[in-house]
């Protein structure tokens, strides 16, 4: 019996043999961490499944074309909880905006240099399929890129 450490729950569990790259247990939650992960890998690398989805939720929203008419009737609380999250994101966006607005060049128009991304994690409102990176310049004197450039002279 081989014991291993859950990937999304980090308690230790007894991997079954006919698996041997398990990484989840059994918990309900970490199995469904599990098919969300491996869902949205999907998404992003085939085409084709890609598709299929989009045409699924397509034809789903053509037979229940009042589904959040109805939906939104019925949850009150879920109406006005997302009129709230939505006015939040909107005044981040516009401080986000105006912040960008501060800067001399144009998002599109970053200088030529070296940079450092960082990935930073998204909150629970955003899109799964985006990073959200900062992009921050390196120092030209900075000892640990002295050789990032080999034309340098």
């Amino acid at each position: 019996m081989v014991t291993k450490i859950c990937a999304c729950c980090g308690e230790p569990f007894v991997a079954r043999p006919q698996v041997p790259n398990q990484a989840f247990c059994t918990n309900p939650a970490c199995q469904r961490e599990r098919r969300q992960q491996w869902q949205r890998k999907k998404l992003l690398d085939d085409p084709f499944y890609r598709e299929n989805q989009q045409d699924a939720q397509r034809a789903w929203r053509t037979r229940n074309p009042d589904y959040s008419r109805h939906y939104r009737a019925v949850n009150p609380e879920y109406t006005q909880k997302n009129r709230e999250q939505q006015r939040s994101r909107s005044q981040e966006g516009q401080a986000l905006e105006k912040q960008t607005s501060d800067v001399s060049t144009t998002p599109n128009e970053i200088p030529p240099g070296i940079y450092r991304i960082r990935h930073i994690q998204a909150d629970a409102n955003c899109k799964t399929d985006v990073w959200i990176v900062e992009i921050r310049p390196v120092k030209c004197d900075c000892f640990c890129k002295i050789d990032a450039c080999k034309d340098r002279t």
